[in-house]
């Protein structure tokens, strides 16, 4: 009986401990989801400490990256020898100590271009966000942008809708140096493209629309805005891609009427020109052919004089119009 009871009080101090343990991990992760003394740390993010509303530091989990303490600049490739804590393991960051230390939150709102399904048929679309963030991606991340009625060289008034590949290389300067960091980039570049857009023609722009983006990358270089949207706000453009450029407003409109009816008509005359060479091949053919028979011109005369008469209010004038000029001139010297 004892021994009985030794291992019933063995057997709900295990549980006891186990729900114990399940208890505290639970508490941590709820405390950790509401960045209470923890906060989650996924993969690719980071999130600003606070003390008393002021910037304190900042926490990163991405794998091979490192942030430098003294200007948070985001170091590549970089293995930390640092050994990680078990909290760390868990995904997990010191926050501090409540009602002293918090999690920096700010409203963010940013489009994706994303593929969806319509009616069966798969189709690419824009998804706008309006969201309140308590973290900064630091990888690689797709945003949509645009521009509208940007003139080009013959006045022609175009839209532009693009794809930013934007990675944050200094969070702390994304987050506290500008207001906010996506708009403020988009605002820097589009002037950039209208000037670059002016200096051509529409023609010019179709022509060479898979080459944009990387001529709007060049653009970057030349133009030392790479470095500056760097070096201020701790963004890098990666990648500029055109999705679409066409022709807007009223201007636009007419342009495009003007263009398509002068396809329509380059391709009337081409369809005229190889009717006309067809034509051409075929009567040499057809004449070279009777040329090789004595009475072969004669014969085709007679069918198609033939021909001629099958059809009503049709006259058929049997003699040669030459014939009668060579006779009234006889005529007219016998006088």
């Amino acid at each position: 009986m004892e021994h009985f009871l030794i291992g019933t009080y063995i057997g709900f101090g295990v549980i006891g401990v186990v729900v114990i343990i399940f208890v505290i991990i639970g508490l941590v992760y709820f405390l950790a989801k509401n960045n209470i003394i923890w906060t989650l740390a996924q993969e690719g993010r980071v999130k600003a400490i606070m003390q008393f509303n002021r910037f304190r530091k900042l926490v990163m989990s991405y794998e091979d990256h490192v942030l430098d303490p003294e200007t948070w600049d985001i170091k590549e490739n970089v293995s930390s020898k640092l050994k990680k804590k078990f909290f760390s393991r868990l995904g997990l960051k010191l926050v501090g100590v409540p009602f002293i230390h918090s999690v920096y939150t700010y409203p963010f709102r940013w489009t994706s271009f994303e593929q969806g399904e319509n009616n069966g048929v798969l189709i690419q679309k824009t998804i706008s966000h309006d969201e309140l963030l308590d973290y900064i991606l630091v990888q690689d991340d797709v945003y949509y942008s645009f521009i509208r009625e940007a003139e080009t060289r013959d006045m022609v008034p175009v839209d532009l809708d693009l794809l930013l590949t934007i990675r944050i290389v200094n969070p702390y300067k994304a987050l506290f140096r500008v207001q906010n960091w996506l708009e403020a980039t988009q605002n820097q570049l589009k002037p950039v493209l209208r000037s670059y857009i002016s200096d051509n023609s529409f023609s010019e722009l179709i022509i060479r629309k898979e080459g944009l983006g990387r001529e709007a990358e060049n653009l970057l270089t030349t133009r030392d805005l790479g470095s500056y949207l760097e070096r201020h706000y701790g963004v890098r453009i990666k990648k500029v891609g055109i999705v679409r450029i066409d022709p807007s407003g009223e201007r636009g409109k007419i342009y495009q009427e003007a263009a398509s009816k002068q396809w329509e008509a380059e391709k009337e005359s081409e369809k005229i020109r190889t009717l006309a060479d067809v034509e051409v091949e075929r009567i040499g053919k057809v004449y070279g052919k009777i040329e090789e028979f004595p009475d072969g011109l004669s014969i085709k005369m007679m069918e198609t004089i033939q021909a001629g008469s099958e059809k009503q209010g049709n006259w058929i004038i049997p003699f040669s119009v030459q014939d009668l000029f060579k006779g009234l001139m006889n005529k007219g010297g016998d006088k």
